[in-house]
């Protein structure tokens, strides 16, 4: 168990030096590493749902990252093509599920890139990630949602949701403490939308490639739903 506890942590630790240097690595660097995520996300969930267009989200990428308008246009006309080729309408809202999610979702991490703000961002979901896992794995005891997250607790969610707080007012000062409670339950929300694809196909992560991390949309789900919100409260 001890063994376990530590090849998490290093493998979060790796994680994290990785990302961050990333975030600040020159734009073209990270622009280019911000398409090989759509195509990794794009992949694990395609994967998941027995989706063929993995390379769907990544197009919408390119294309909402000139214009977010025609980005989502892009994912509709991607819907249909995907819908009328396999006259589905199940592979119709599949395409456009894994296109918005993978695709058109990364693009708010490009208008994070300046002035460090996805940088504290990513500060603030690794804190509410961190302090919601050890404080439930310890403490935590009532069930926040069984069915879609066995292991998570209230107790947890109240743990990682003060460390948040802490961060975003150390960050932002007292607008960053009155942030903290809607981007806090969006962070959540991320990782109940990606629980809720998980139980529904019957899989414990998307994919092992980040050990016991899971896969890139297990990672990165919660960063992925609270850039958009973050955003619009900076430029609120």
């Amino acid at each position: 168990m001890e063994r376990s506890f530590r090849s998490r942590e290093s493998i979060g630790i790796l994680i994290g030096v990785l990302t961050i240097a990333v975030v600040l690595s020159p734009y073209p660097v990270f622009y280019a590493s911000l398409l090989a995520l759509s195509l990794l996300i794009g992949y694990e969930v395609s994967k998941a749902l027995k989706f063929e267009f993995f390379h769907m989200p990544p197009i919408t990428f390119l294309i909402s990252s000139i214009s977010f308008e025609l980005g989502i246009v892009s994912a509709l006309l991607l819907s249909l093509y995907a819908g009328r080729k396999r006259w589905s309408i199940d592979e119709f809202f599949k395409t456009l599920l894994i296109c918005v999610y993978a695709g058109v979702l990364p693009v708010f991490l490009l208008s994070l890139k300046e002035d460090y703000a996805l940088l504290k961002l990513l500060i603030f979901v690794w804190a509410v990630d961190v302090f919601s896992y050890y404080v439930g794995k310890n403490f935590g005891k009532r069930p926040l949602s069984p069915k879609l997250s066995p292991k998570k607790t209230w107790e947890g969610v109240a743990g990682g949701g003060i460390a948040g707080a802490v961060v975003l007012l150390a960050l932002h000062g007292f607008k960053g403490f009155l942030w903290s409670l809607p981007l806090v339950v969006v962070a959540l929300m991320g990782d109940l939308f990606k629980s809720f694809i998980k139980r529904q196909v019957g899989i414990k992560d998307f994919s092992n490639v980040l050990g016991e991390h899971g896969g890139f949309t297990d990672r990165f789900d919660s960063l992925l739903f609270t850039a958009p919100v973050y955003l619009f409260l900076l430029k609120f």
